[in-house]
């Protein structure tokens, strides 16, 4: 009965190893991310293929967009506490004026660079994206692990550990 026992909670362990494996990425089976570049409002250039070697997070988000205010601050929070770990997140607003995303960041600030993408260049040309807020979860290989579409709680456990798990994979 115990070796029974043991050979099942083995048999459980693996498929769980499999389906985190295939969560994070490290089956191969998952899209390379594209590379752009913008220019955040900072006045620098971010290009996303220097990022290799990074967990990246990117999200695509409007000031006019409800959802995306809302998400924000909680995005901002897992910044802030993965920032030191190496996370990178990439707030690209797709309003036309970067005036009103300064002014809009000067009420409702956040520490992550927002960059500009008001011609769509990335938003729809690269990413093809249909709606926002949407965010794109990269390895540090370059690929996407995840893509999140709508509103969600960067505070919650199970995204706290995806991001964890991902600046912990060292790679193959």
């Amino acid at each position: 009965m115990r070796q029974g026992y043991i050979k099942y909670l083995s048999i459980i362990l693996i498929i769980f190893g499999f389906f985190l494996a295939a969560d994070l990425s490290f089956a191969g089976k998952l899209e390379k991310a594209k590379n752009f570049e913008l220019k955040g409002l900072d006045g620098k250039n971010y290009k996303l293929s220097g990022m290799k070697g990074k967990v990246v997070l990117i999200n695509f988000w409007a000031t006019w967009c409800r959802n995306c205010v809302r998400e924000n601050p909680s995005l901002d929070r897992l910044f802030n506490k993965f920032r030191k770990d190496g996370l990178i997140v990439l707030g690209i607003s797709v309003d036309r004026s970067p005036l009103t995303v300064e002014n809009f960041l000067l009420k409702n600030p956040v520490s992550y660079p927002v960059l500009m993408d008001s011609k769509g260049d990335v938003f729809v040309k690269i990413y093809t994206v249909r709606g926002i807020p949407v965010t794109f979860l990269i390895n540090k290989e370059g690929y996407i692990v995840k893509k999140f579409i709508g509103k969600q709680n960067f505070d919650s456990e199970n995204f706290m550990d995806k991001i964890s798990a991902l600046l912990r994979y060292e790679g193959k």
